[in-house]
C-alpha cells in the first residue's frame, strides 16, 4: 500500500472531498438500485441470477439485457468504492 503525505492545511480539503465523494456515490447507488429493482420486478428474477443466466448465454442479446447488466455492474462498482472510502 502506498502512503501519501498531506499537509495540515490540506487535511480539511481532503476530508471534505472524501465526504462529498461518499455522498455522490450514495446518490448514484440509490438510483441504480431503484433501476435494478425495476428490472427484477418486471422479469421476476434477482439481478445476481440474471447476471449468471446472461453470462451463460441463456437470455439472448436483447438491448434491455445489456442495459440491466450495465446497471448491475455499475451498482456493484459503486458499492466497492463506498467500501474503500469507509476504510480511509
Amino acid at each position: 500500500m502506498q502512503q501519501i503525505e498531506i499537509t495540515v492545511e490540506a487535511l480539511p480539503i481532503v476530508k471534505s472531498s472524501i465526504v462529498l465523494k461518499e455522498k455522490l456515490l450514495s446518490v448514484k447507488a440509490a438510483n441504480y438500485l431503484k433501476r435494478l429493482k425495476g428490472f427484477e420486478k418486471k422479469h421476476k428474477i434477482k439481478s445476481v441470477e440474471f447476471s449468471k443466466e446472461f453470462a451463460a448465454g441463456k437470455l439472448g442479446d436483447d438491448a434491455e439485457w445489456f442495459d440491466w447488466l450495465f446497471v448491475y455492474e455499475a451498482y456493484n462498482k459503486i458499492i466497492q468504492q463506498k467500501k474503500i472510502i469507509k476504510g480511509v
